[in-house]
This record gives C-alpha cells, sequence and structure tokens, in this order.
C-alpha cells in the first residue's frame, strides 16, 4: 500500500470516528443536560467506538508506523511518539471501558467521563492528523516506498 493511501485510509477513518463522537457527545449530554437514565444507547455506543478505536490504532501500527520510520532522519523519533501517544489512549480507553461496565457508578460520572474522552478523542485527531499526517511525512516519495517493499 502506497503512502498516500494509508493516508487517505486513516483521514477516512478519522472521518468515520468524528462522526460515531458526535453520536455519543449527544447521547452523553442528555444524561447530564436532561438527568435521563443513562440509555443502553449510550452504553453501547461506547463500547463500539471504543472498539472501533482499538481497531483502528491497530491498523495504523501496522501501516502507518512504517511509513513514519522510513520517511525521514526523524523516523524513530517520530514513531517513539507515536507508539507513547497510543499507549496512553489503550490506558485510557481501558479505564473508560471498565466504568461502562461498572453498572453501579452513578450516570451523570460515567457521562461525564464519556464526554472528558470525546473531547481528548478529538483532539488527539487534530494532533494526530497536523503531526503525524502530514503531507510531508506521509508522501509517496520512492525512497519510502523502496524501503517499504524491502
Amino acid at each position: 500500500m502506497r503512502p498516500s493511501e494509508v493516508r487517505d485510509r486513516v483521514l477516512s477513518d478519522h472521518r468515520h470516528l468524528s462522526e460515531r463522537l458526535d453520536r455519543i457527545e449527544g447521547l452523553a449530554r442528555g444524561v447530564l443536560d436532561d438527568r435521563e437514565p443513562l440509555p443502553s444507547t449510550l452504553r453501547s455506543e461506547a463500547e463500539a467506538l471504543l472498539d472501533r478505536l482499538a481497531i483502528h490504532m491497530a491498523w495504523e501500527d501496522l501501516h502507518l508506523v512504517p511509513i513514519l520510520r522510513a520517511a525521514d532522519s526523524w523516523g524513530d523519533v517520530r514513531t517513539d511518539r507515536f507508539a507513547e501517544e497510543h499507549r496512553e489512549q489503550r490506558e485510557l480507553l481501558g479505564y473508560v471501558l471498565r466504568q461502562l461496565h461498572d453498572l453501579d457508578r452513578p450516570e451523570d460520572v460515567v457521562a461525564g467521563n464519556v464526554l472528558d474522552l470525546v473531547a481528548l478523542l478529538r483532539a488527539d485527531i487534530v494532533a494526530e492528523e497536523s503531526v503525524f499526517l502530514d503531507e510531508r511525512v506521509v508522501r509517496d516519495d520512492p525512497v519510502v516506498i523502496d524501503l517499504l517493499s524491502s
């Protein structure tokens, strides 16, 4: 897969994830604003989001990381930073998932934590796109393509 195709796929995933974040945010705000009971749809949507994020990050690790490493002399530094961000995201996702499964946790706390997660994920998407998906880094450079195919 060419670097530009990987970049396009990640950006497409980010758009789909952002749509899910919008839905989940609306559900969580409904719990906090209206003091409605935590709808089962919020739990199921949030769990589906966490599953999708795990798949997305694994795909990035498999396909994007080699491109980041081969892009230039900053590759190792860039991939170390990328790996650290994914590690932190996985820890956060695990924490939120445990809360979603804890039926004794107050609903407004769960909804608030889901909103915090949504805000953090949106910020992470923006940062990832500006730092790791910049067209000057993820590009169809013949040297990079040659390194990836060897």
